[in-house]
């Protein structure tokens, strides 16, 4: 009964290290405006894909980088960071502007791609850190798709975002020294309680 006990602990735990998530992941940002719900959606897109890894910060600069502009539409240069359950939005490098501009839609589109594709499940704005005005309405998702709407939102230097994800799929997971160590006590334990139980002969 012991060993069964254990032999379940070691399995759950060994499931919470091994969730799958958004590190690994490809990454594709895009901006869209809509000035009215009827007129047609001018998109600036990235021109590549970028991989999802931490510490890294994926767009550091929105103005920086390389993008399909044929419009000569402005972008307000906030960084965005994809961390393995979160989306992070600094607005340090934010000035002169002070107010996304006002219409039908105005945010930005994130789109997880690989060859094991992560679904979003949930998206939750973590209000202990969020001082950008959103409300649950203005972040959607839909598969591996996340919108953030900042239409007309107004925003200063330290202004800042947090998107919580719940997330499912992704890349396979990288074991962790903490679950190899977790993974290796677990099954020593198995194997010292296995030779109590054994009855000597």
């Amino acid at each position: 009964m012991k060993t069964s006990c254990m032999a379940l602990l070691l399995l759950c735990a060994i499931a919470e290290f091994s969730e799958a998530a958004l590190i690994g992941t490809d990454v594709l940002f895009e901006s869209v405006f809509q000035a009215t719900s009827t007129s047609p959606e001018i998109k600036l897109s990235s021109l590549n894909t970028v991989r999802v890894k931490e510490p890294d910060v994926e767009f550091p600069s929105l103005k920086a980088l390389q993008i399909s502009n044929p419009t000569g539409m402005t972008l307000v240069d906030v960084a965005i960071n994809v961390g393995d359950n979160f989306i992070d939005m600094n607005f340090a490098n934010s000035a002169p502007f002070t107010r996304f501009a006002t219409g039908f839609r105005n945010g930005y589109v994130l789109t997880f791609d690989n060859s094991a594709m992560p679904s979003i499940r949930q998206a939750l704005i973590d209000r202990t850190v969020t001082t950008l005005g959103l409300s649950d309405s203005d972040v959607k998702f839909s598969g591996n798709k996340l919108e953030i709407n900042v239409e007309s939102l107004p925003f200063n230097t330290s202004t800042f975002a947090r998107i919580d994800l719940t997330v499912e799929g992704g890349p396979s997971p990288v074991p962790v020294p903490a679950a190899v160590w977790l993974f290796g006590s677990g099954l020593a334990a198995l194997a010292a309680m296995k030779r109590r139980e054994t009855p000597s002969e």
